[in-house]
């Protein structure tokens, strides 16, 4: 059965063989009681000689006295007898650390005795073997347990005399100061001494509001601290013996530590409306510009730098909030007076921005779809073109935004597509995959960035130099260890992200680590409700400028046969480089001003009798839907999101979700991703956020390290042979 993780004192170390001492040792016993005895019996004698004598008063004066005498005599006595035996104790304790192959007296020697019965020694003298290596921080915490776990005090090491193989060890500290500690204050210092050792000790604590959230201290355990995954391991025990999620911070090079309680994120947080530049500066704002896109759990904002970074990545599958983070960056880029040009894969996710300003083409048919990356790449062309030729610089060029969204969904829908217009001559695959991956390339440069969104980090996303040209990358929601491994090549970064928490991702911070965010949420324009926060929120993100005119593109017409009289369907090439127009010239072909008609009946349009024609209720012309106008009500609410009504966001989701059937596996057999049953009893789940390692506490136990959809954490200690039932992640490379 599992068993949560307890805290032990470190086992010290044993000298094998026959060279080992007993482990007990006589000792000499005091006569405290026959010199008391007769201390008495000498007051007697002098009382009794005092009358034969006729000195009465100078006999009863001797008998008196001996009486205290006799009972400091006998306490002194004792006194001795017990601080032999505790000394010989310690001996004993400390010999195999010590290296003495026989027990001698004179190998340690406790000496500053303190008040008290018998009293604690302040300081003890060892000797110990030549050959031991007494520079080892492990030897020396060895030594130091022993001593605690004895005296139960804690001591530290005052000096080391290398050349006449003494140790010299002082009492750390009175024991009434760490009584008068809090509860949590000394729960958290005796299991940090008993992870790292007796040397941890602790310099600061902090309290706010009565709750622990700092420690920080040092230690002389360098070596045994080295390995990052023991680190990793002290961090997980730790939060797991105290309240709330704990992180460390190690000062390998000064032998320091610090560990704080980890902030917790929200729930969801709305995009901040800041002040921008003046639209008509983006070639003088280009260089410098940072676009927010969340925080991580200290508030720090996570940015994307596209001078510095041309491409941006999301990844994640449906519901993990991955639309929204891209709505996030549009809002933003388009505030800057960039234009944007938008692929829509599934061709619903950005039609609320078709009519947003600086947006000039969203693309919600395949057609529409190959064109604009077919321009896009003819734009970036057309710039290098420019600078080869001298008549450009790339300081020149007004930096272009395209969305690529859902390219999974596009690329099937492409491939099926171009079945049906592929003509004799054209390529098996359709150009515009290449002309992508050269947008990928070379868009730096050109000043052309693309925004790739998909809902599985494949196989072929990140093939050749796919990942070095996506270097910001944002992974939302859970990732499979398949998946981790594409995106951060690791197996585990990514893997343990709480569904339940939609936004949570995973990104990359300035210090090129993997970080775990929360990204900001961003309404969507045709869902939002008139006179709504997100109403009033988008109200304030619309850009107040319009720098760039929306775009149309003009459906290609088929060509006459001469020799059959028949008008030829339209060809690949034909859709790619159709003809683009102003909105404003073609209202016709204006999908914005097409929703401005009257209201229809929805739900008679969308019922299946209407769709295979079998109502009698004559059908509105698809597309006529009444547009929803933003109310400019004031500021944004301060509160927390998800107050106002959207169905989308607080969706639940289905907690087996990509794995597998349950199985029975043991725990030696399980890995980073697994999801595994923790308590049977509540039924509660968890994924494993890295493989099973050795328990060091317990030989022949495994450390599993887990996270629940509800952010909850912990650590279970169990055998080795154990089973539990585990829903393994499918696979997602196909």
């Amino acid at each position: 059965m599992a068993r949560p993780i307890t805290t032990r004192r470190p086992s010290s170390r044993r000298i094998d063989g026959p060279a080992a001492p007993a482990m007990q040792m006589a000792t000499p016993t005091t006569p405290w009681l026959r010199n008391a005895v007769l201390c008495v019996a000498t007051g007697i004698a002098a009382m009794a000689a005092g009358q034969l004598l006729g000195h009465l008063a100078a006999g009863r004066t001797a008998l008196i006295a001996s009486v205290p005498i006799a009972v400091a005599v006998g306490a002194h006595g004792k006194r001795k007898q017990l601080r032999r035996q505790l000394a010989d104790r310690l001996l004993q304790a400390m010999a195999p650390q010590l290296g003495l192959r026989t027990l001698d007296r004179r190998a340690v020697t406790p000496t500053r005795w303190g008040w008290g019965w018998p009293g604690i020694p302040t300081q003890i003298v060892a000797r110990y073997a030549p050959g031991l290596d007494d520079r080892d921080p492990q030897w020396q915490s060895d030594v130091l347990t022993a001593v605690t776990r004895l005296m139960l005090e804690r001591y530290e090491i005052d000096l080391i005399d290398h050349q006449r193989c003494r140790l010299r060890l002082r009492l750390a500290g009175p024991v009434a100061e760490e009584l008068s500690a809090p509860a949590v204050q000394v729960r958290a210092e005796r299991t940090i001494s008993e992870l790292i050792g007796p040397t941890a000790t602790i310099d600061r604590t902090e309290f706010v509001d009565g709750e622990l959230v700092l420690i920080e201290g040092r230690h002389q355990a360098g070596a045994k601290l080295a390995a990052p995954g023991y680190r990793a391991r002290i961090e997980r025990i730790l939060s797991t013996m105290l309240p709330g999620r704990w992180r460390a911070h190690w000062d390998m090079e000064n032998d320091g530590f610090r560990f704080e309680l980890r902030p917790s994120f929200p729930s969801s947080i709305w995009l901040p409306v800041t002040v921008r530049p003046d639209a008509d500066a983006v070639l003088e704002t280009y260089d410098s510009l940072a676009i927010p896109y969340g925080v991580d759990e200290d508030g720090e904002a996570m940015v994307w730098r596209p001078a510095v970074d041309p491409n941006l990545m999301l990844v994640g599958s449906p519901g993990t909030g991955k639309t929204a983070a891209a709505h996030t960056i549009l809002t933003q880029v388009t505030g800057y007076g960039w234009p944007v040009w938008v692929v829509d894969g599934k061709s619903i996710e950005f039609l609320g921005f078709q009519s947003w300003p600086n947006v000039q083409i969203v693309g919600t048919s395949i057609e529409q779809q190959v064109a604009i990356i077919h321009r896009a790449w003819e734009v970036m062309e057309r710039r290098y073109e420019l600078i080869t030729s001298g008549q450009a610089r790339e300081s020149d060029f007004e930096p272009l935004l395209v969305f690529l969204d859902e390219w999974a969904d596009f690329r099937a829908n492409l491939m099926s597509w171009y079945a049906g217009v592929k003509v004799k001559g054209d390529p098996t695959k359709p150009l515009v995959l290449i002309e992508a991956g050269s947008l990928a390339r070379k868009g730096r440069t050109s000043r052309v960035h693309l925004v790739f969104g998909t809902q599985r980090p494949d196989a072929e996303y990140f093939g050749g130099d796919m990942r070095d040209n996506f270097r910001m990358r944002v992974s939302m929601g859970r990732l499979s260890p398949q998946g981790a491994m594409m995106m951060w090549e690791s197996p585990t970064i990514g893997t343990s992200i709480p569904r339940g928490c939609r936004g949570r991702a995973t990104t990359i911070n300035d210090d090129n680590r993997a970080v775990e965010i929360q990204t900001y949420r961003t309404p969507d324009p045709r869902k939002t409700l008139p006179g709504s926060d997100e109403a009033r929120l988008l109200d304030q993100l619309r850009p107040t400028r319009v720098v760039h005119d929306r775009l149309l593109i003009v459906p290609p017409r088929g060509e006459l046969d001469i020799d059959t009289s028949d008008i030829d369907e339209p060809t690949y090439s034909d859709y790619a480089t159709a003809q683009w127009v102003r909105a404003a010239d073609r209202p016709d072909l204006d999908p914005v001003e097409s929703r401005m008609g009257e209201h229809v009946d929805g739900r008679t349009l969308a019922s299946p009798m209407t769709v295979f024609g079998l109502t009698d209720s004559p059908a509105a012309p698809v597309g006529r839907r009444p547009q929803l106008r933003l109310v400019n009500a004031g500021a944004v609410d301060d509160r927390p999101a998800g107050v106002t009504a959207s169905t989308e966001e607080d969706r639940t989701f289905d907690p087996f979700e990509g794995y597998g059937f349950p199985t029975s596996m043991a725990a030696r057999s399980l890995s980073a991703g697994d999801l595994v049953l923790i308590d049977e009893d509540e039924m509660t789940w968890g994924v494993l956020d890295e493989d099973p390692t050795e328990d060091l506490e317990d030989e022949g136990y495994l450390a599993l390290s887990w996270r629940s959809d509800d952010d909850d954490s912990g650590v279970l200690s169990v055998p080795t042979d154990s089973s539990f039932t585990v829903r393994r992640p499918t696979e997602l490379q196909e």
